[in-house]
């Protein structure tokens, strides 16, 4: 290769590392679970759903020291989600945990665990989940079927309901669907957020979410494909039971270390050339 084109290549790398510095930071990212697995089966000690929790706990806590706050009641009728990987922290309700600063990641149970959203626990703290939201962090509404409560952060306007698909959704053709079932499948987007396929749990999926709605709302991250009779029973599809509105930390490539050693090299090999042509001159 010609210098003069090695030379232009470190340099847009340079450009690339410059654009980066200056970018302002990257705002919250929500997850749309259409599962109770966590909340639920995990708690009911299913080993499959204890994978899967654990995997979501790694998925948006990635390396971050801070614990993950989860908020609500779970089956048990207390508060004992519990973790194999990242440490997490559970309250009752979201004026018990302080300041969501302290968390890497805020995850809100369904009510007692199953079979959806509890619209209590965001009630009178909007303005705290909006503000988190703004700064970056990370949150995760446990079978979420478009209910109003969630607005504010979710955007759709009070429009979320009819494009929810299964129990306590409102879109078309509902009796189609079973709302009950384990036809959901992994998706590569899943896979690269650090998820597999579940095993059968009896019941996996609760809810899907409508792709064609969701997706100009900024959520176009599809970890799991809902079970056939979604797409089936609600034109236009596709259909996700897990839909995120961006990357996990673990799906976040490549990792801000990984940009800052390629930057500070190829800086380097400028400087060196520069100063090289200097010394020829």
């Amino acid at each position: 290769m010609p210098k003069f084109l090695k030379f232009i290549g470190l340099v847009a790398v340079a450009l690339f590392c410059l654009g980066a510095a200056v970018q302002p930071a990257q705002a919250g990212t929500i997850i749309l679970e259409g599962s109770d697995a966590i909340g639920f089966h995990a708690v009911l000690g299913n080993a499959g759903a204890i994978t899967y929790r654990d995997q979501a706990w790694t998925a948006i806590g990635g390396s971050d020291p801070r614990p993950i706050a989860v908020i609500g009641t779970d089956v048990s009728g207390g508060q004992s989600v519990g973790s194999g990987t990242h440490p997490v922290m559970d309250f009752a309700t979201l004026a018990t945990a302080g300041p969501l600063s302290n968390y890497v990641a805020v995850y809100f149970l369904a009510t007692f665990g199953c079979c959806t959203e509890d619209d209590t626990l965001p009630a009178g703290h909007e303005a705290d989940i909006s503000a988190y939201l703004a700064a970056g962090g990370t949150v995760m509404i446990e079978n979420y079927i478009g209910g109003a409560a969630w607005d504010f952060a979710v955007g759709t306007g009070g429009a979320g309901n009819a494009h929810v698909g299964g129990i306590g959704g409102g879109a078309p053709n509902e009796g189609s669907i079973s709302g009950c079932d384990d036809g959901e499948m992994v998706t590569a987007d899943g896979m690269a957020n650090g998820f597999t396929q579940p095993p059968v749990m009896g019941c996996w999926t609760h809810q899907g979410y409508d792709q064609g709605f969701f997706g100009p709302l900024g959520f176009t991250h599809n970890f799991f494909d809902s079970p056939p009779d979604y797409t089936t029973a609600n034109p236009p599809g596709p259909w996700s039971s897990l839909l995120s509105s961006g990357k996990t930390v673990t799906g976040t490539t490549p990792e801000p270390s990984s940009i800052a050693l390629l930057c500070i090299g190829s800086l380097s090999l400028i400087g060196y050339g520069v100063r090289r042509r200097m010394r020829a001159a």
